[in-house]
């Protein structure tokens, strides 16, 4: 296993932050909140500027870490596009996305006429977009949209599982991105921000804090890039798990360091925050995605770099 990802990967991320910056990174999502058609206009532009209708995550381990990158890049900017759903479209071009178990609810939702969702069983069904159906409205997701699916009726897969630890695993991967961001955005508001004469990052409570939160980015980064070497729904589960409990300590870090700032709109701190809560409570949030891994690791088992639970000596 190795832990960096091929230098293409990287190239490829690099491209995708430079064309998300030139779209005005955060600013991005200001303006698709007052004008959501910029998402399938500008945003959907970018992508495919960039070639990612030829990319599928599918097609080996170079694609997948490729993917992985345009992900992260997307998370660091709060992207306003269902990135990792059309990274794993089908050949009919229906996006994917796994969806919470009482209803197909899928951000930026109506941004296609049909959806593949699935649900953590494996199966896959087509749901489509409702006429004239709009984002949900809700701050904290402002173009959640729910779905309405067509049903057990032989369109969908009869296994998606590989698809559902694929989604999740990426969809980890724009976490992984907009904890990363929140890090770099605290430390040039502290550096900035005079307290008694001097920086707040002069403090050594700030510096504790910060040195922290940079340590569980990292961590998320190596076990990221570790699963991306074998996405199993196993590994894939558990890869979720740490990232919501990466994002909840260092985003409540972040913002707090930020102070009232933290919560207006005008700091970048505030925007990224918001938009990234739909990759964090769907299809589930961190108790729910803890359940669904201990399952699955009774069913399927779990192989990491150590045994567990063997007698010592």
């Amino acid at each position: 296993m190795n832990p960096v990802l091929p230098d293409e990967a990287l190239e490829f991320g690099a491209a995708a932050a430079k064309a998300f910056a030139a779209l005005g990174g955060v600013d991005a999502a200001r303006r698709a909140e007052e004008d959501p058609a910029t998402r399938g206009a500008e945003v959907a532009g970018a992508l495919r500027a960039l070639g990612t209708e030829d990319l599928d995550p599918r097609d080996g381990p170079e694609a997948l870490a490729a993917a992985a990158a345009l992900c992260e890049a997307a998370g660091r900017s709060a992207l306003p596009y269902p990135v990792t759903g059309a990274l794993l479209a089908g050949a009919d071009g229906r996006p994917f996305a796994v969806v919470p178990d009482r209803a197909a609810r899928v951000d930026h939702g109506d941004l296609f006429g049909e959806w593949r969702v699935a649900r953590l069983g494996g199966r896959a069904t087509v749901a489509s977009r409702p006429d004239g159906a709009r984002g949900l409205g809700s701050r904290l997701g402002p173009f959640v949209t729910d779905l309405v699916e067509a049903g057990q009726n032989g369109a969908g897969d009869a296994d998606a599982r590989g698809d559902v630890a694929l989604h999740l695993a990426l969809t980890a991967c724009m976490v992984l991105g907009t904890v990363d961001r929140a890090v770099e955005l605290a430390v040039d508001h502290v550096n900035g921000r005079i307290q008694f004469g001097k920086p707040i990052a002069a403090f050594q409570s700030v510096q504790f804090a910060l040195a922290d939160a940079s340590v569980a980015v990292s961590g998320l980064r190596e076990l990221a890039h570790y699963t991306l070497w074998r996405p199993t729904l196993v590994d894939s589960l558990a890869l979720r798990v740490h990232a919501l409990d990466v994002a909840r300590s260092v985003l409540r870090t972040t913002q707090q360091l930020h102070g009232a700032a933290g919560v207006c709109d005008e700091y970048d701190i505030s925007v990224l925050i918001r938009l990234a809560q739909p990759a964090l409570r769907l299809p589930w949030g961190a108790e729910r995605t803890a359940e669904e891994l201990a399952t699955a690791i009774g069913r399927d088992g779990f192989d990491g770099l150590f045994e567990h639970g063997g007698s010592a000596g």
